[in-house]
């Protein structure tokens, strides 16, 4: 599903303007990404859940080479989705 065909599915499932829904949608992303740069995390409800997790330091290997480097730590996005929604789509 394309970025249009999302806004109008949920222009016409919540009786919105398009206009409104693509305004939600482009808050979506800057919202998310305050959120969780600030520890927080994310529900989108009957979907699942978008939180920072942080990675720890590790080796890593360049398949074309061989070498092998130390990658650094680093926080990571992670989504889990809900139990629901993953029963729903399993049928």
């Amino acid at each position: 599903m394309k970025k249009d065909e999302l806004v109008t599915a949920l222009a016409e499932a919540s009786g919105e303007t398009k206009a409104s829904v693509t305004a939600v949608l482009g808050a979506l992303g800057g919202v998310s990404e305050t959120a969780l740069k600030g520890g927080k995390s994310v529900t989108l409800p009957g979907v699942g859940k978008l939180e920072a997790v942080e990675k720890p330091e590790r080796e890593v290997r360049n398949p074309q080479t061989g070498e092998k480097k130390m990658a650094e730590a680093h926080t990571a996005p992670k989504f889990k989705f809900s139990t629901t929604f993953k029963s729903a789509i399993r049928g």
